[in-house]
């Protein structure tokens, strides 16, 4: 038993530097677009074509993914995930047809479903020593570590790119081969399956499938708000500060803009981190409530009639709270799915909420464009704030759902 505790204290103090550097291939992120236009001679169009292709490869694989994961264990998936990760890095940099490089999209893609079982130790982990509570706290310190890491590397692999345009890929896959052998450290306790008693005792109090619907839908909307608002949002800056400044100005207030988010990002984990030791439950509600604010203030920041400087403030701020709650969002969402499910269930409900999120973005993506093609921008952006409205009110439903699961105990 000794032993076993020392082996999960080991798993849990090792899980933040891992998911860290493996939550992406982070020497490639800053680099991306340069080294698949630039390096790999790919046009906008494929890349488009490669990243939905690996989309839907994930969404089809769902029911494969799952018994794979359930037959093989959580440990197993994630040096699975880790091995996929590594595979993806090396097909990416020695592939040289279009094919063979969108098959580094998809092997990447199911990497992060088989890497995301790690969340499911940790949290096991954390229960076995009664500190399950502490989830957030970890993963928010993970994430922390990551914006930290990747504000380097964004640095870093610009100059390592401008030297060889491979640097950063050997960089890459070297990093691969150590978290695929630290994936060999992780060891995950046996716990008592709490939800077991509480389905049986109030099951009619207490409908587990109902909170289970809200949390997968609430991950799904939450994250396809942010992605879709990133994206669109830093395009619509763009485009409306075009109307008054020269296009030099244009490119030095976006890359400041840019630059800063990444602060933000890091800022943002912080405060919420703090946020979340005080509320708890009504944590999502706040968060939304946050992301509501940033698109109004690039409404408001587009339609104002004021000095140019004011409008890249207000606009910018709105664009900051994006990257600010990026992450908290997802954070809290895993916490309570896995506070919230029966242990036999986790790996589903991780896959779920995994799968759905790329459906929900694939949709989102697919919708934007169309609109896209007949309207401008703002259309997108009041869209964007009428999600954060249906996203507020299924948080609020959660919240509910979750008071009356505590007050049934």
């Amino acid at each position: 038993m000794e032993q076993d505790i020392k082996k999960i204290n080991r798993s849990i103090k090792i899980q933040p530097l891992f998911s860290a550097f493996s939550d992406d291939l982070i020497f490639l992120v800053p680099i991306d677009t340069l080294f698949l236009t630039i390096t790999k001679g790919l046009n906008a169009s494929q890349i488009q074509f490669m990243t939905m292709l690996s989309m839907i490869v994930g969404i089809l694989s769902r029911k494969l993914l799952l018994k794979t994961s359930e037959k093989i264990g959580n440990i197993k998936s994630i040096r699975l995930g880790s091995l996929l990760l590594l595979i993806s890095a090396v097909i990416l940099t020695f592939a040289k047809q279009f094919p063979i490089i969108c098959f580094y999209r998809i092997v990447f893609e199911l990497a992060f479903i088989f890497l995301h079982m790690a969340l499911i130790v940790l949290k096991n982990n954390l229960q076995s020593i009664n500190k399950g509570a502490d989830y957030f706290k970890i993963r928010n310190k993970t994430k922390i570590m990551y914006s930290i890491t990747t504000m380097i590397t964004s640095l870093l692999s610009g100059y390592l790119f401008n030297l060889n345009n491979y640097l950063p890929m050997f960089f890459q896959i070297m990093l691969c081969v150590i978290m695929f052998s630290m994936s060999f450290l992780f060891f995950e306790a046996k716990v008592e399956n709490k939800n077991d008693k509480v389905e049986e005792n109030n099951n009619r109090k207490v409908n587990l499938r109902r909170i289970t619907l809200l949390i997968i839908l609430s991950f799904a909307i939450s994250t396809t708000i942010i992605k879709l608002g990133q994206n669109n949002s830093k395009l619509f800056m763009q485009y409306d500060f075009q109307k008054f400044v020269t296009t030099e100005m244009v490119t030095y207030y976006i890359t400041t803009i840019v630059f800063i988010s990444r602060i933000a990002r890091l800022l943002g984990n912080v405060i919420f981190g703090k946020v979340y030791k005080r509320s708890k439950d009504k944590m999502n509600i706040i968060i939304t409530l946050f992301l509501s604010l940033a698109f109004i203030l690039l409404i408001v920041g587009h339609f104002l009639n004021i000095a140019i400087i004011y409008k890249v403030i207000i606009m910018s701020v709105g664009f900051f709270l994006i990257l600010a709650t990026r992450d908290s969002f997802k954070l809290y969402l895993e916490d309570v799915a896995l506070e919230n499910t029966k242990k036999e269930g986790q790996q589903k409900i991780m896959v779920d909420m995994e799968i759905y999120r790329k459906v929900f973005s694939l949709i989102g993506s697919a919708l934007f464009t169309l609109i896209l093609l007949k309207y401008e921008l703002i259309v997108i952006e009041f869209m964007l704030l009428g999600m954060c409205i249906i996203e507020l009110y299924i948080n609020k439903k959660l919240y509910i759902e979750l008071n009356n699961k505590i007050k049934s105990h």
